[in-house]
């Protein structure tokens, strides 16, 4: 049994009075709305033109050039009686005309704990830098296996002993500092080859129509923001002690129009992250050069 639908031609599709759009707090818009034709009509025809990626006013001529933005995204076909279907459509877009970067940015402050080397420990930075500079670098020798407690000796809290791994031959290591026994103590007697630094991370998310450049990527895995200026957001820092921001991450998606961005930052130990010997804290180091040093004349 056969059944007419007046007004309709075997091509036609008409828009259905229910356009809905909704913007949300990224500035990506998501839109709907329904067309009428007759089910021939989708089956012969009208499907190869509702594909994704299709301007909403391509099949919608009537709304506004406003909405050009908008793309199909999703289509979902509703049998009705009459030998007709109502074809849902999902629209999504993005348009830099509305975006607004202070309602954009999102700010993400996360605090945890990391192992970092016993060696980067603030105390012993400070008391180590006190001690004889034999026994700085022999501390560091034995932390990489060239050093090891001689047990054979008596070993205490005033004298401490060290073979060379390599050449028991040579002449022992005898510590008398206490404060270089004290950490050979925690180190090689305890263990304590690590610690539990806390550290902070700082993530910015934004979005725009075109996602990172070229330029945006030059500061990853590189120290880019100190105390002054502050990562994007200023977000807090610990008050004593002189501390850098690391980029260590930077993500991007995108999809429906648009690009969807983030970026994190990593707070350093006090003092900064590595510097070369002798520099302190305004010298170069292994994070905080500059890309621009690499250029060949």
């Amino acid at each position: 049994m056969s059944a007419t639908i007046y007004g309709f031609t075997a091509t036609d599709y008409k828009a259905r009075p229910d356009f809905t759009a909704r913007r949300d707090a990224k500035g990506a818009w998501s839109a709907s709305n329904s067309f009428t034709m007759l089910r021939d009509t989708w089956e012969d025809s009208a499907r190869e033109q509702f594909l994704k990626g299709r301007p909403i006013v391509d099949l919608y001529p009537e709304l506004n050039d406003y909405w050009s933005f908008l793309e199909l995204e999703e289509v979902d076909l509703q049998s009705q009686p009459g030998e007709h279907v109502i074809v849902h459509c999902v629209w999504t877009g993005w348009t830099e005309a509305e975006y607004d970067e202070k309602e954009d940015v999102t700010y993400t402050l996360s605090g945890t704990r990391v192992e970092r080397s016993i060696l980067l420990h603030p105390l012993f930075i400070k008391e180590m830098a006190k001690a004889a500079k034999s026994n700085r670098e022999n501390m560091v020798a034995a932390f990489n296996g060239h050093w090891a407690v001689d047990e054979t000796e008596d070993n205490t809290a005033q004298d401490m002993y060290f073979y060379n791994v390599a050449d028991r031959g040579r002449a022992p290591w005898h510590i008398t500092e206490e404060v270089v026994i004290k950490w050979a103590r925690v180190i090689f007697e305890q263990g304590h080859r690590t610690y539990k630094a806390p550290t902070l991370q700082w993530t910015c998310e934004t979005a725009s129509l075109t996602g990172w450049k070229d330029g945006d990527t030059d500061k990853l895995a590189l120290v880019e923001y100190g105390r002054d200026p502050r990562p994007p957001g200023n977000p807090p820092m610990p008050q004593f002690g002189d501390f850098e921001w690391l980029k260590i991450s930077m993500n991007q998606t995108l999809t429906r129009g648009r690009a969807v961005q983030s970026q994190t930052w990593e707070l350093s130990p006090p003092g900064g992250f590595h510097r070369f010997p002798g520099e302190g804290f305004e010298g170069k180091g292994l994070y905080n050069y500059d890309l621009s040093e690499l250029d060949v004349a």
